[in-house]
């Protein structure tokens, strides 16, 4: 493992301006991310219980196919369900036990929809379908993904559990302020209290936040539940009297955080692509319930928002092997590494990873850290002593997602 360490890159509250976006818990592509890391975790779970071992899947292929449905003020009809589909290879098998994939998948897509969207309506409108590619190659021995009995299966786990990818993992010390008030804000929104008071509002949020200088301009699109909302008049009360609630929650996360001590202005722009008689509307409050798709990768990065002004990764973690997928692992070390350095050093830093397929889980290939000014030699030193303990801690990561819910970790995105 080669270890680099430069000055490279700039804290983002230092930048003139920054942008952010954050995907709400009910969002298509959050719904994706959800379900391909819930089945994982689930199927883990099931196969530690029965073989003390995980066995190789990877299903980070969700895709979610909106349902097709006539939608108007006071009303709905869905006129073809959501169709949520199991890509990828997955062990399926271990000599004469069968593991239920069909209903681990069943189950996580169940528990997603129905604790993210606050409304389990919509599970009388899904089909499921799973498309298990598993099968052998010269490049595993047959019992990768069919193994023939356990201790077959526990012979081959020992000798493949390499990176199983050629990846470019990237993690950041922290999030910008822009980056902040999108999550923050989307957390509150969709949180069960703000449904208490607003329960016309569903979870399908999307915020932007862009920092221009001293000014904050927030857009927000907030989706309400067509059979709560009677007509136009009553989109517009209803959308004006969330407008205020999200002004006082701007001003909340804004006077709570020390770097927003710059801002002069806030200003917030609400379901901008409203006109009269045509409003956000949405059958059990996300677009997937109007036609809309989700797709795993499409959603938040890793630390739970998307900064296009920051350096990103090629991965899509989500449902990836936790054992031995380093598009997953990695992303999560990168991200700790990059915190550890900041808390211990008080640099910001941003941690790229990559690593050739087949090589050692705890040796990359290389380590790119880029801070945001120059290290003396004895920064340069704790940093290097950083990145290897990160490293030397693949097991624990493993094991934290393999005991974390990826729905109670969304709106606090850190650790898995």
């Amino acid at each position: 493992m080669r270890v680099m360490i430069r000055h490279a890159c700039t804290s983002p509250d230092h930048l003139p301006f920054d942008v952010a976006e954050r995907k709400g818990i009910g969002h298509p592509d959050s719904l994706a991310d959800l379900v391909a890391d819930t089945f994982s975790v689930r199927y883990s779970r099931w196969c530690l219980s029965r073989f003390a071992l995980v066995p190789n899947h990877w299903v980070d292929k969700v895709n979610l196919v909106g349902a097709a449905a006539d939608v108007d003020f006071g009303a709905f009809d869905i006129l073809k369900p959501v169709d949520a589909y199991l890509f990828g290879k997955i062990t399926d098998r271990v000599g004469d036990i069968e593991v239920p994939v069909a209903e681990i998948f069943e189950e996580a897509v169940a528990d997603v929809l129905a604790r993210a969207l606050g409304d389990a309506r919509i599970l009388d409108h899904v089909r499921l379908h799973v498309n298990n590619t598993r099968g052998t190659s010269v490049d595993h021995a047959p019992e990768f993904y069919r193994p023939r009995t356990l201790p077959l299966l526990a012979d081959v786990l020992a000798v493949e559990s390499v990176a199983n990818d050629t990846v470019i993992c990237v993690g950041t010390s922290l999030r910008g302020l822009a980056a902040e008030v999108a999550m923050g804000l989307e957390s509150e929104l969709t949180d069960a209290a703000f449904r208490v008071d607003f329960p016309a509002v569903g979870t399908d949020v999307k915020v932007m936040t862009v920092r221009a200088g001293s000014h904050l301009d927030v857009t927000a699109a907030v989706p309400f539940h067509p059979e709560r909302i009677a007509s136009w008049e009553a989109y517009r009360d209803c959308l004006a009297e969330v407008e205020s609630a999200i002004t006082q929650i701007l001003k909340g996360l804004v006077d709570r955080d020390p770097r927003a001590r710059a801002i002069a202005r806030t200003s917030l722009h609400l379901n901008t692509k409203d006109s009269p008689g045509r409003g956000y509307l949405a059958p059990f409050g996300t677009s997937l319930g109007k036609g809309d798709c989700g797709a795993v990768g499409r959603g938040n990065r890793y630390n739970g928002v998307i900064e296009p002004m920051r350096p990103a990764g090629c991965e899509a973690p989500a449902g990836k092997n936790p054992v031995h997928h380093v598009g997953k692992i990695y992303s999560a070390i990168a991200a700790q590494i990059a915190r550890d350095v900041f808390s211990q050093t008080s640099v910001y830093a941003e941690v790229t990873v990559a690593t050739r397929n087949g090589g050692s889980l705890d040796d990359p290939a290389y380590v790119l850290i880029a801070l945001d000014r120059e290290p003396d030699a004895s920064t340069a030193r704790a940093i290097d002593g950083i990145v290897r303990q990160g490293l030397a801690d693949v097991a624990n990561f493993t094991n934290r997602f393999l005991t974390g819910d990826p729905i109670a970790r969304f709106p606090a995105p850190r650790l898995p």
